[in-house]
C-alpha cells in the first residue's frame, strides 16, 4: 500500500531530522510537529480501516493520502539537501512555511473525508455482523506438524521419480516434470532431491533454477554453488564438466522455459555410463520433449480429499479441521482453489492469521466466487490477490517491494530488511531496532506462504528467501495498479509513474526506447529505477540528463561500463556497478542505502570527507580491495551498517563526541584501534568483523593494546577476528581473550589466533554462545572439554590443515544441544568421539580432508544411530583421496572431451596454441583428411607462442594436463 509506506516514511524522516546533530532546526518546529501529528492520524486511519475495500471511494482516498505524504517527503528532503554545504553546490532556501502549511491543510481535509467514510464502512460492517458471525472458540492444534512435512498429494509421484532415478540403467537419463505454475513441480523435485536414499545413491547432486531470462554461465554458477564450489569467468562449464566426470550425478534444472537453454548447457553433462540422471521441471510439454526427455511426470490438480488435507496443514497447522463450524465453508473455499497447491497454501496461510468466524470465512468465499472467468493465469492471480488484499497495511509495501528482484532470484534476508528500513517502510517501536521489526515482517510473510524460505541460518533464522513466479507476478500486477512502482516491459509510457523497474533484459534493439525512457518529459514523477542488466554505452549519454528528467527519483539500481557522473537530489537507494568516481557518488546527499562497486578491478578506494554531508546514510557497502575512510565518518550518527570488502577507519578526533548509536554492523575493519573512546562511540554494535595484518601500520598496537576493550560492547552478538600473522606473544593470548569476549556473544569466529585447546574453556564459558568457528587458531594434540561448557552451542566448525590434534576426549554432555559438526583438515585426528552421536539434537556431521580413522569413526556413529532408529543424522565425508584425485579427474575430462571431438570432428574448430611441433603437424593432418572426405567446414588455427582469443560463440577451455598438450578446443554448435 503506497499510502501506508509514504506516511511511515514521512514520520521516519521527521524523527531522523529532529535527532540529527546539525539539522534539528532546519525547519519550523511547530510545523514539523503538526505535520507529524497529521501523518500519525492518517496512519491510524489506514491501520484501523480497510481502505482497500475495492470500491472507488477507498481507492481515491488511498491515492490522496499517498499524494499528500509524497509531497511532504519531497518538501522536507529537498529543503534539507539545500541546507547542506556540499562543495560547489549553493544552499537554497526554497522551502517556505507556506509549502508545509498547504500540505498540512490538505491532510486535514483528507482526515475529515476519511472519518466520514469510516463511519459509513463501520455501519456496513455492523449490519453484516448480525446473523452468522459466530466466533469460533480457539483450540490448540490437536497434532502440530513438526519438521519437514511430506508433500500432500505427491506421494505417488515421489515414488515414481525415485524409481526412475535409481533404476539400474547405465546410460544418462533425462526425466521431466511438467505442469502449470503453482502445481508443485519444484516441491516434488526438491522432496526427491533431499531424500536421504537419493543422497546416498548419487555421488553428486546439483540444483539450478533457470527461469525465462537466463545465461549459461549463471546456470553453471548455481550448479557449482549447490555442490560447494565457486568460480568466475568463462570456464565455469568446463569446471562443472570436470567435477561431474566419472561420477554418478543428479542434476535438477528447475523452471526451464526453452529448448535453447537446454542446448546451451547439455554438453557439459557427461554421460559417464554409470546411471547419472537429469531432472527438468517445466510448464511446457514441448520443452520437455525437445530436451530429449524419455520419461515424463505430468502434474495434475489435487483431488478434494488431498486438497482438504493440504488446506488444513496450512490454515490450522494440522491434518484435520479442529473447528466443526468451519468445515463446510472451509471445504467450499478449497473447492474454489480448483486443486492448485499454490492457491491452497496461500489462502490457508492467510486464513491462519485471520479471524476464525463463520461470517468472515463466508465473506472470503464470496469474494473468490465473484472473480470473473478469465485466462488460467489471470484467474490464479485473482485468487492470490485476495490474500494480498487482506494483508495488514504494514506488510503490504514490504511484500510489493520484493517484486523488484529478478525472477527466481535468491534474496538475502539481511538485504531486503535493510532496503525496507532505508525506504522508510518500518514504523519504529520502543525497545526494538528497526531491523528486528522488519525481520518480524518477513517471518509473517513466510507464515502466510507468500514468501518461500531459501536457506536458514544456524540459529533457525531466515538466511535467504524467494518468491514463486506467480507470487512475483502478483507483486508486479498490484504495484502497477496501485502505482507503487511501474514495471516498464516495453520501455514506454512512463509519464505518470513515481517508481520504475525494468526487471528483464534490455536488448540492443531496445536502445532507442531506452533513450525515450530517459527523456525529459517522461520521468518527472518516477521514484524508482531498477535495471538488473548491463547498461550499454549506446544510451549512456541519455542518462546524463536523468537528474533533470527524474527529480523525484528515490531508487537507482544499475550497472554500466561508461555511466556518466549522475547526481540525484532526492536519491535514497543507490546500488551501482560503475566506473564513476566515489567523489561523484558521494554528491548524492540524500542517500540512505549505498552499494557501490567500481567496475574495473581497483585495489584502493579513498572516500572523500564530503561523505559526512550525506545526512541520513544508513547502509554503506563498497566492494574494493581496500576502502580508506575519512575521519569524518565518525560524525555520521545515522549509519547502521558498514560492510566493505576491507575498510580502514582512522582514529576519531578526541573532541568530537558524536555517538553512533544506530551502528549495528561493522565488517572487515582493518587494524581498527578499538580504544575505549571508539567503543563508547559504537555502544549498540551487534556484529563486528575485525582483520589485523602487517600490511597496515599499527598492527601490534591495535591487536594487543586495545582488543580487551571488546568486553565493553555489551550488545555484541557476532564477532569474527582474523589475524593474518599472529605476533610472537602467544603466552598472553588466553588472558587477553578472556577480557575481550563479552558475555552477550552468540557467534564467534577466530582465524589464526594462536590458542591452545585449554584456552577454549574461556570460550566455552560464554553463556549465550551458539556458533563457534575455529580456522587455524588452536594448537595442541589433545582437547578435553570440561562439563558445563558450551551449553548452548549449536554449530561447531574446526578448519585447520596444519593442526596436530590427535585425541578429542568428549562425550554428549560436553555439547548437549549441538546440531551441526564440521571438521576439515584434521589429518592427525584419531577418531571422532562415538558418544558425540548420542547428542539428541545432532543433525549433520561433515568431515572433509581428515584422517581415514576419523572418517571411519564418523560412519560408525551413523551406523550406530541408525541401529537405534535415528535415521535423521547425516554424515558427509570428503576424503583426502578425493582431493588427491582431482588432478586425475582433470586428465579424465580431457580424454573424455577428446573422444567427443573425434565423434563430431566435422563440426569443430580446432585451435592449437603453444603446443609441440608434432601436435601442430597432427592438427594439419586432421584438416587435410577431413577435406579429402568433403568436409570443408573444419578450421584449424595454430598459434605457437601468443595467447589466443576468439569471438566464436561457445568455447570449452581445456587446461593443460600431464598426459595431453592440447590447450584449447572450441566446439561450435555441437549436437551430442
Amino acid at each position: 500500500m503506497a499510502a501506508y509506506a509514504a506516511l511511515v516514511s514521512v514520520m521516519n524522516i521527521i524523527e531522523q531530522m529532529m535527532s540529527h546533530p546539525r539539522l534539528s532546526t532546519a525547519l519550523d518546529k511547530k510545523q514539523i510537529e503538526s505535520l507529524g501529528a497529521k501523518a500519525d492520524g492518517l496512519l491510524e486511519l489506514i491501520t484501523n480501516t480497510n481502505i482497500d475495500g475495492g470500491n472507488k471511494e477507498a481507492s481515491d482516498l488511498e491515492s490522496q493520502i499517498a499524494s499528500a505524504a509524497h509531497a511532504a517527503e519531497d518538501v522536507i528532503e529537498s529543503h534539507i539537501v539545500d541546507q547542506i554545504p556540499a562543495g560547489d553546490c549553493q544552499a537554497s532556501h526554497g522551502c517556505s512555511l507556506l509549502d508545509l502549511q498547504q500540505i498540512i491543510e490538505e491532510m486535514d481535509g483528507i482526515m475529515r473525508k476519511g472519518a466520514e467514510l469510516k463511519e459509513k464502512w463501520r455501519a456496513r460492517e455492523e449490519q453484516a455482523a448480525h446473523g452468522d458471525m459466530d466466533v469460533v472458540e480457539e483450540k490448540q492444534p490437536l497434532t502440530t506438524t513438526t519438521g519437514k512435512a511430506s508433500p500432500v498429494g505427491l506421494e505417488d509421484d515421489v515414488i515414481s521419480i525415485m524409481d526412475k532415478l535409481t533404476i539400474h540403467q547405465p546410460k544418462q537419463q533425462i526425466i521431466s516434470i511438467v505442469g502449470m505454475g503453482g502445481m508443485g513441480k519444484t516441491t516434488l523435485a526438491l522432496n526427491v532431491y533431499e531424500n536421504s536414499f537419493i543422497k546416498e545413491h548419487f555421488d553428486i547432486r546439483a540444483w539450478a533454477t533457470v527461469s525465462q531470462q537466463y545465461s549459461a554461465q549463471e546456470i553453471f554458477s548455481k550448479l557449482l554453488s549447490s555442490i560447494g564450489q565457486s568460480g568466475s569467468g568463462n570456464d565455469l562449464g568446463l569446471k562443472l564438466h570436470q567435477t561431474l566426470c566419472g561420477r554418478r550425478y543428479l542434476i535438477v534444472l528447475d523452471d526451464i522455459w526453452s529448448v535453447e537453454a537446454w542446448d546451451e548447457v547439455r554438453r557439459y553433462f557427461p554421460d559417464n555410463g554409470n546411471g547419472s540422471k537429469i531432472v527438468l521441471t517445466t510448464r511446457l510439454s514441448d520443452v520437455a520433449s525437445g530436451c530429449g526427455s524419455r520419461s515424463c511426470i505430468t502434474m495434475k490438480p489435487l483431488d478434494e480429499d488431498k486438497s482438504w488435507v493440504l488446506f488444513c496443514r496450512s490454515a490450522f497447522q494440522q491434518e484435520h479441521c479442529p473447528y466443526p463450524q468451519l468445515e463446510s465453508v472451509g471445504n467450499e473455499i478449497v473447492r474454489l482453489c480448483r486443486g492448485l497447491p499454490l492457491s491452497i497454501v496461500v489462502i490457508g496461510g492467510f486464513l491462519l492469521k485471520s479471524p476464525r468466524t463463520v461470517g468472515f470465512w463466508k465473506e472470503f468465499a464470496k469474494n473468490i466466487k465473484s472473480i470473473p472467468n478469465s485466462t488460467e493465469k489471470q484467474e490464479i492471480l485473482d485468487v492470490l490477490s485476495l490474500s494480498y488484499n487482506h494483508l495488514p497495511p504494514h506488510l503490504k509495501p514490504c511484500f510489493l517491494y520484493m517484486g523488484i528482484f529478478r525472477e527466481d532470484s535468491e534474496i538475502r534476508a539481511s538485504r531486503i530488511i535493510k532496503l525496507w528500513v532505508a525506504e522508510g517502510f518500518i514504523k519504529p517501536k520502543r525497545a526494538q531496532m528497526l531491523e528486528e521489526i522488519a525481520e518480524g515482517y518477513l517471518n509473517d510473510l513466510v507464515d502466510r506462504n507468500l514468501v518461500l524460505v531459501g536457506r536458514y541460518r544456524y540459529n533457525g533464522k531466515i538466511r535467504s528467501c524467494r518468491l514463486h513466479d506467480l507470487i512475483r507476478d502478483l507483486c508486479l500486477k498490484v504495484s502497477e495498479k496501485d502505482k507503487f512502482f511501474y514495471v516498464n516491459r516495453a520501455l514506454d509510457n512512463m509519464s505518470k509513474e513515481r517508481r520504475f523497474i525494468c526487471p528483464d533484459f534490455i536488448k540492443n534493439e531496445n536502445v532507442h526506447e531506452m533513450s525515450d525512457a530517459w527523456a525529459l518529459d517522461n520521468m518527472t514523477k518516477e521514484r524508482r529505477f531498477i535495471c538488473h542488466d548491463f547498461i550499454k554505452s549506446d544510451y549512456v549519454h541519455e542518462m546524463s540528463d536523468a537528474p533533470k528528467s527524474a527529480p523525484l527519483l528515490r531508487s537507482l539500481v544499475c550497472r554500466g561500463d561508461k555511466l556518466p557522473p549522475v547526481v540525484f537530489k532526492m536519491l535514497r537507494i543507490l546500488n551501482m556497478i560503475s566506473n564513476c568516481s566515489e567523489a561523484v557518488v558521494m554528491q548524492n546527499l540524500n542517500l540512505r542505502f549505498l552499494t557501490f562497486q567500481p567496475l574495473a578491478s581497483r585495489t584502493l578506494v579513498w572516500l572523500p570527507s564530503s561523505i559526512a554531508f550525506i545526512w541520513n546514510l544508513q547502509t554503506l557497502t563498497i566492494n574494493a580491495e581496500l576502502v580508506v575512510a575519512p575521519i569524518e565518518i565518525w560524525s555520521m550518527s545515522q549509519l547502521r551498517h558498514v560492510e566493505c570488502t576491507r575498510i580502514y577507519l582512522p582514529r576519531p578526533l578526541p573532541n568530537d563526541c558524536v555517538v553512533m548509536g544506530n551502528l549495528q554492523t561493522l565488517t572487515k575493519a582493518v587494524n581498527l584501534r578499538l580504544s575505549e573512546e571508539v567503543c563508547k562511540r559504537i555502544p549498540n554494535t551487534n556484529k563486528l568483523h575485525l582483520i589485523y595484518g602487517k600490511d597496515l601500520e599499527g598492527y601490534e598496537e591495535c591487536l594487543f593494546d586495545h582488543l580487551h576493550n571488546l568486553g565493553s560492547l555489551h550488545k555484541l552478538q557476532s564477532l569474527k577476528l582474523v589475524v593474518s600473522t599472529f605476533p610472537n606473544q602467544s603466552s598472553c593470548n588466553a588472558d587477553r581473550l578472556k577480557c575481550a569476549l563479552p558475555v552477550s556473544l552468540k557467534k564467534l569466529s577466530l582465524a589464526r589466533c594462536s590458542l591452545d585447546w585449554n584456552d577454549l574453556t574461556i570460550i566455552g564459558s560464554l553463556p549465550q554462545l551458539e556458533a563457534l568457528e575455529l580456522v587455524d587458531s588452536v594448537k595442541g594434540q589433545k582437547w578435553s572439554p570440561v562439563n558445563g561448557e558450551f551449553l548452548r552451542l549449536r554449530f561447531l566448525s574446526i578448519v585447520d590443515w596444519t593442526c596436530d590434534l590427535r585425541c578429542w576426549d568428549a562425550d554428549s554432555s560436553h555439547f548437549p544441544v549441538l546440531e551441526k559438526l564440521r571438521l576439515e583438515g584434521l589429518w592427525h585426528l584419531e577418531e571422532i568421539p562415538l558418544d558425540i552421536g548420542e547428542i539428541p539434537t545432532l543433525e549433520v556431521i561433515s568431515v572433509d580432508g581428515c584422517s581415514e580413522s576419523a572418517e571411519i569413526s564418523a560412519m560408525k556413529i551413523k551406523e550406530e544411530q541408525e541401529s537405534l532408529g535415528n535415521e535423521g543424522l547425516q554424515v558427509q565425508i570428503s576424503s583426502r583421496k578425493d582431493i588427491d584425485n582431482r588432478k586425475l579427474r582433470d586428465e579424465e575430462v580431457l580424454m573424455h572431451l577428446e573422444e567427443e571431438v573425434r565423434l563430431y570432428i566435422g563440426e569443430i574448430t580446432t585451435l592449437v596454441d603453444g603446443c609441440s611441433e608434432s601436435a601442430d603437424v597432427s592438427a594439419m593432418k586432421i584438416k587435410e583428411e577431413e577435406e579429402s572426405l568433403g568436409n570443408e567446414g573444419l578450421q584449424v588455427q595454430i598459434s605457437s607462442m601468443k595467447y589466443f582469443s576468439s569471438n566464436i560463440n561457445c568455447s570449452l577451455e581445456i587446461s593443460s594436463c600431464k598426459a595431453v598438450r592440447l590447450s584449447l578446443i572450441v566446439v561450435k554448435e555441437m549436437k551430442l
